[in-house]
C-alpha cells in the first residue's frame, strides 16, 4: 500500500456553505431577509471567490494495534491515544486514514480585520463561515475516501478529531508526526493549536467488518462542538 499523503484541493465556490446554513449553524433561520446579519451573509457569499488555500487530504497506514481499554492506537514507529470513546467507534479498523484539511488563511484575515473595525456580528458571521467551509471540504474528502475503498469491500468510520470525543487536543503532535511531511501548509503551535484556524485533522477508521457508529453527542459535554452543532441542532 502506497504511503503518501492524498492532497486535494478546492475553489471556495466547491465547498462554499448556502446561506441557510450558516444561518442555521448560526441559530438564526427565523430573521427577516432585511435583518443584517442575513444581509451580510447573502453579500459575503456572493463576494468570496477563493481559487487556492483550501486544500487537504490524508495518509493510510496499517494499524499495528488497537487497544480500546487503554484508548492506544499503534502505527508502526508511532502511537496515538484517542482514548477508549475513538477506540472504540473503530475497533473493528485494520487500515486508518489520518486526515488534514484547511480553509486557509483568508478567512482568519478577514475575521480579524472584522473584528479590529467593531464589526463584531460580521466577524462572528464570518468565523461560521469559515468553519462551515473547512467542514465542506473534508466532507467531500471522506467521501472520495469511503467511495476508493467502497471499490476494494472496505468500509469506513466517522471521522474524529483531537480535542473532541475525550480525544487528548495534547495528541495532535503525535498525529502530526505520524502524518508528516504534506502540502497542506498547517502549522502547529507549542500548545497543539492549528494554523491556519480554520483547519481540521484526526482519524477515519478502515475496515471489512467496520461497523458504523453514530457520533456520541448525546452524551458529550463538550458545547463547542462543530459536530454536536451540525448533528443536534443545539444552541449552544
Amino acid at each position: 500500500m502506497p504511503d503518501n499523503f492524498n492532497s486535494f484541493q478546492f475553489t471556495f465556490s466547491e465547498v462554499a456553505p448556502t446561506i441557510s446554513e450558516v444561518l442555521d449553524f448560526v441559530h438564526s433561520t427565523d430573521l427577516e431577509e432585511e435583518h443584517p446579519a442575513v444581509v451580510f451573509v447573502t453579500k459575503i457569499l456572493a463576494e468570496l471567490n477563493f481559487d487556492t488555500g483550501i486544500t487537504g487530504g490524508y495518509i493510510v497506514k496499517e494499524i499495528g494495534g488497537l487497544n480500546v481499554k487503554e484508548g492506544t492506537l499503534s502505527i508502526t514507529g508511532n502511537e496515538l491515544n484517542p482514548g477508549r470513546q475513538v477506540c472504540g467507534y473503530i475497533k473493528e479498523s485494520t487500515q486508518a486514514a489520518f486526515f488534514l484539511c484547511t480553509a486557509g488563511e483568508d478567512f482568519t484575515r478577514m475575521t480579524n480585520d472584522l473584528n479590529e473595525q467593531g464589526d463584531i456580528m460580521e466577524a462572528y458571521l464570518m468565523d461560521a463561515i469559515g468553519s462551515l467551509t473547512v467542514e465542506n471540504a473534508i466532507g467531500l474528502i471522506h467521501e472520495s475516501l469511503r467511495v476508493s475503498f467502497l471499490l476494494q469491500e472496505l468500509k469506513i468510520s466517522n471521522r474524529y478529531s483531537p480535542g473532541y470525543c475525550n480525544w487528548p487536543l495534547s495528541d495532535q503532535q503525535a498525529l502530526f508526526d505520524l502524518i508528516g511531511e504534506n502540502p497542506t501548509g498547517i502549522s502547529l503551535s507549542d500548545s497543539c493549536l492549528m494554523t491556519p484556524r480554520k483547519s481540521v485533522s484526526g482519524v477515519i477508521g478502515i475496515g471489512k467488518n467496520l461497523k458504523h457508529h453514530e457520533y456520541g453527542c448525546k452524551i458529550c459535554t463538550n458545547t463547542s462542538c462543530i459536530y454536536r452543532k451540525l448533528l443536534s441542532g443545539e444552541t449552544a
